[in-house]
């Protein structure tokens, strides 16, 4: 697998799990306080890593011209 198609597949696995994270959210299934900290916290950490995986790609794009 290259680095691009890799990238691919971790920005569509943290978009899914976005996704998922927000519906929860959204829906009033969380029970408690630490629950809906650590959701927030989860989206966050993705929306962080999908900007450094966005970054890195683009890096890899200008290489491979």
């Amino acid at each position: 697998m290259d680095a691009l198609n890799l990238a691919e597949y971790l920005l569509k696995n943290i978009r899914e799990r976005d996704v998922r994270l927000k519906d929860k959210l959204a829906d009033g299934s969380i029970q408690t306080f630490e629950e809906y900290r650590y959701i927030v916290g989860e989206i966050r950490g993705m929306s962080y890593v999908e900007q450094e995986i966005k970054t890195a790609m683009k890096g890899i794009e200008y290489a491979d011209d």
